[in-house]
């Protein structure tokens, strides 16, 4: 098996480091095709789906044929204030970037008026997320 380069996420800076990805043979259950690596977190959805390939994640097939998204959470400012953003970025965020494992829901930073990149887990509890327009670093608590 040669695996295919993996698709860029805008909103998760590396998805391999997330764990959420492993290399598979496995079916995808949205393409049909073996690409060399299967999504292995959370899928909220409806349907019983459990293999799913990273592409189908990032060009939202998966979303759309499941009524998936991959991350349970809202957007929220420095001050852990939330914030409303487009369904554009909502759907981005949610439905076309690959999750990872959290306590609670995600309180997904925003800045500069858009969600902000999630770049690691920065402690057992803090999630690092850097700006995408300005670069600026915050850390957001996940609490269990």
């Amino acid at each position: 098996m040669n695996p295919e380069p993996l698709p860029q996420f805008p909103y998760n800076r590396d998805v391999a480091a997330s764990d959420s990805i492993v290399a598979s043979d496995q079916v995808c259950e949205c393409c049909g095709a073996s690409r060399g690596y299967i999504y292995v977190n959370n899928i909220y959805t409806t349907h019983q789906v459990e293999h799913l390939c990273p592409w189908c994640i990032a060009d939202g097939s998966a979303a759309r044929k499941f009524s998936a998204h991959f991350i349970d959470g809202d957007f929220y400012d420095e001050n852990d204030d939330q914030v409303e953003l487009s369904a554009e970025y909502r759907d981005a965020v949610f439905s076309r970037t690959v999750g990872f494992s959290t306590f609670n829901p995600v309180s997904w930073w925003v800045h500069c008026g858009e969600p902000a990149a999630y770049v690691k887990r920065e402690s057992d509890y803090g999630m690092l997320f850097q700006c995408r327009k300005c670069n600026q670093f915050q850390v957001m608590m996940d609490y269990d």
